[in-house]
């Protein structure tokens, strides 16, 4: 089913893929299915480019949306296996679970990037905590 998901976000590239609800709750359209596969394609040339080949895990410590969305979609195109980093689920967890499959690159977001560094202390208080990425492998 994935397999095709990209020939079918090529047919009506313009028809909403991902909805949300805007400050007053009306529904709005927040990536139509061109930008998503647009985002996809894009991300899976940089993968590659940057040496990921089927079987290597990809570490993936982006907040839930679009853009996530698509490193999944591309991920998924170049046959990786993906580890999602929650944040909520602790260092030594995210530690434990990678030991068997250790990512070949990191692919963070900002957000995720700063629980990991500068936002650590805050971050704890809000019951949310990241390893330092670069120890899991490089980070993009």
């Amino acid at each position: 089913m994935l397999d095709e998901l990209h020939t079918v976000l090529r047919r009506h590239p313009d028809r909403p893929a991902l909805l949300t609800a805007g400050r007053t709750g009306r529904t709005r359209v927040a990536m139509t299915r061109g930008e998503l596969a647009d985002l996809a394609d894009g991300y899976a040339a940089a993968l590659h480019h940057h040496g990921l080949t089927a079987g290597d895990t990809l570490g993936l410590a982006v907040r839930p949306g679009g853009r996530a969305l698509s490193v999944m979609l591309a991920a998924h195109r170049l046959g990786l296996r993906i580890a999602v980093l929650d944040p909520s689920a602790g260092p030594d967890v995210l530690r434990a679970r990678l030991a068997l499959a250790r990512p070949a690159l990191v692919v963070a977001d900002t957000a995720a990037q700063a629980v990991a560094g500068w936002a650590r202390p805050l971050a704890r208080r809000a019951q949310l905590e990241l390893p330092d990425l670069a120890s899991l492998g490089p980070v993009l």
